[in-house]
């Protein structure tokens, strides 16, 4: 039997580094180690050069206009849809909504989808591993819309238990809303069995995949859930830009989260 290698062995180390410019600064005297990936990642010199681009050569209103730099925006900002959708196996681009980060594409579907859909009585079933983004926006739910809150334990180890779940749902379960990776214990949830179990009773799922989605491949069509979310933050990408995949019929079916341009063909003083 071989002995384990050391991480040299297997990655060029420094040349990772190098990649991050931030990784060649010192602290206390020492190069710079960054260990809070967790919470967001640094990021490589390809992201810097792409946004400077983008900033010095390219940037203008995205579908707000008819001239040179416009177009050129545009077209850079449907490509970037373009390369989520393949990241995430989406069936389309129509599947693809940009938001701020996680927190506002929850919110997102709270409001959008939970409002109009989660009424007095009805539950809302979540891991007790959830980040707050997957807390607060359906404890704002619960008490504007008289909902209960339904917890799925872990055990002492931090293992999520499949059987829990299931004893959870019941005929007033409107939503499962769960992470894919628990960012305080790196617990994996067996999202796919969450998805199958939950359909088959007729209650969608929303998953939240800001840690998976940075450490393993990613198959909404596979995976089945309605709805998925992430940041671009953890993704070695840009703060500001979060990702809502939601399936396209029940994106249609959801009322405005919030109001503006480019969602609507007229206004007047009195209606729109």
């Amino acid at each position: 039997m071989n002995a384990p290698g050391k991480i040299g062995d297997f990655y060029d180390v420094e040349a990772i580094r190098r990649d991050f410019p931030i990784l060649s600064r010192e602290v206390y005297g020492k190069p710079l180690v960054y260990l809070d990936n967790g919470a967001s990642a640094q990021k490589p010199q390809a992201v810097l050069d792409t946004i400077q681009h983008a900033y010095s050569q390219e940037y203008a209103n995205v579908h707000r206009g008819l001239h040179f730099l416009s177009n050129a925006a545009t077209d850079a900002y449907e490509k970037a849809r373009e390369t989520v959708r393949r990241f995430l196996n989406a069936p389309s681009t129509d599947n693809i909504i940009f938001t701020s980060n996680t927190t506002s594409a929850i919110n997102t579907v709270a409001y959008g989808y939970g409002m109009p859909n989660i009424g007095e009585g009805d539950e809302i079933v979540l891991s007790i591993m959830e980040h707050h983004s997957n807390i607060v926006p359906w404890h704002f739910i619960r008490e504007r819309q008289g909902a209960k809150l339904v917890w799925v334990p872990v055990d002492d180890l931090g293992v999520f238990h499949i059987e829990e779940f299931e004893k959870r749902l019941t005929s007033k379960t409107k939503l499962v809303a769960i992470t894919h990776m628990s960012n305080a214990l790196g617990t994996v949830t067996p999202i796919k069995e969450i998805v199958r179990i939950a359909h088959s009773r007729g209650i969608p799922v929303l998953v939240d995949g800001s840690q998976s989605a940075v450490h393993m491949p990613i198959d909404v069509q596979d995976l089945d859930c309605d709805f998925f979310v992430f940041t671009g933050h953890k993704v070695y990408g840009p703060s500001g830009i979060g990702v809502l995949y939601g399936k396209k019929d029940i994106l249609a079916g959801m009322r405005p989260f919030m109001g503006g341009g480019e969602m609507i063909e007229e206004v007047t003083m009195s209606s729109v």
